[in-house]
C-alpha cells in the first residue's frame, strides 16, 4: 500500500542534541568541551531513563519537561555544580532551540514533495515539540504527535497508535523514521514500517525487532519512501 504519512522522531532523528547543547553547557557551567559533551550525554540518558520509569510505574505520565529537569539536577549533582534558578531555567529552555541535523530539512521537504503528510512523533511534551518545530527554516510538519496525548513514552504501543487514533491513517500507510534503537523496536513491534537513521552506528538490542531499512543518515529516506 502507498505511504500517506511519514512520522519523524525529532530529538534523535532530526535534531543534533549534543552539538547544540554542548556549547551552551560549556558557556553556562564553565566546563571544558569534553566534559560538557559527557554532561550532555548523561543528561540525555537520565532524561530517557526517567521517561522509561514513568512507563513502568503504570501511573500518571510524568511530563517530559519534568524528566528533563530531574535529569539536569542529577547531572549537576554528579558534577558537584550548584546553579541559580534563572540558570537552571535557561538550561532547560535550551532544549527548545536544538538545531536540526544538516540533512533534516531537505529530507522532510523531499518527502512532502512526494505527496506524503509529515508528522513529528516524539516523547516530547506538546509545547516542547511545537517549539522545536520552529527551529526549521520552513514549517515542514503537517502534524505534531506527542507522547503527552498517548499518555505513555516510547516504546509503548500507545504512542505509535497516534497516527491511526488521531489522524485516521492506518499503520499500513505509515512509515516511521527512527533515530534510536528503542524507537525502532517500538515501531516494528507496533506493526509500522521503520527506517532507522543510525547516525551513530548503534546496534539493535533485540534482533527480533530489526528496522525495515537502516541507513547512516537522513539523505536516503526519500528514495526508500519512493521505493
Amino acid at each position: 500500500m502507498s505511504t500517506k504519512l511519514v512520522t519523524f522522531d525529532v530529538y534523535m532523528a532530526l535534531l543534533d542534541i549534543e552539538g547544540s547543547l554542548r556549547p551552551i553547557v560549556v558557556e553556562t557551567l564553565g566546563l571544558d568541551a569534553d566534559i560538557a559533551a559527557a554532561f550532555v550525554r548523561l543528561w540525555r540518558a537520565k532524561q530517557m531513563e526517567r521517561a522509561a520509569i514513568s512507563n513502568s510505574l503504570g501511573g500518571h505520565r510524568i511530563s517530559f519537561g519534568e524528566c528533563t529537569a530531574m535529569a539536569l539536577d542529577y547531572c549537576l549533582g554528579r558534577h558537584n555544580i550548584t546553579i541559580g534558578a534563572d540558570t537552571h531555567r535557561n538550561l532547560l529552555l535550551a532544549w527548545d532551540k536544538i538545531k536540526p541535523w544538516p540533512d533534516a530539512e531537505a529530507t522532510i521537504a523531499a518527502v512532502k514533495a512526494m505527496g506524503c503528510q509529515t508528522a513529528i512523533l516524539s516523547n516530547g511534551d506538546q509545547r516542547m515539540l511545537e517549539a522545536v518545530a520552529l527551529n526549521f527554516s520552513a514549517y515542514l510538519f503537517d502534524h505534531i504527535l506527542s507522547s503527552e496525548t498517548a499518555g505513555y513514552y516510547k516504546p509503548h504501543p500507545a504512542i505509535y497508535n497516534l497516527p491511526a487514533s488521531v489522524l485516521g491513517i492506518s499503520k499500513e500507510n505509515t512509515v516511521h523514521i527512527a533515530g534510536s534503537p528503542n524507537d525502532v523496536l517500538g515501531a516494528i513491534a507496533a506493526g509500522i514500517q521503520c527506517i532507522w537513521s543510525n547516525r551513530h552506528g548503534n546496534l539493535i538490542l533485540d534482533p527480533a525487532f530489526p528496522p525495515t531499512h537502516e541507513i547512516p543518515n537522513l539523505t536516503g529516506v526519500p528514495n526508500l519512501i519512493a521505493a
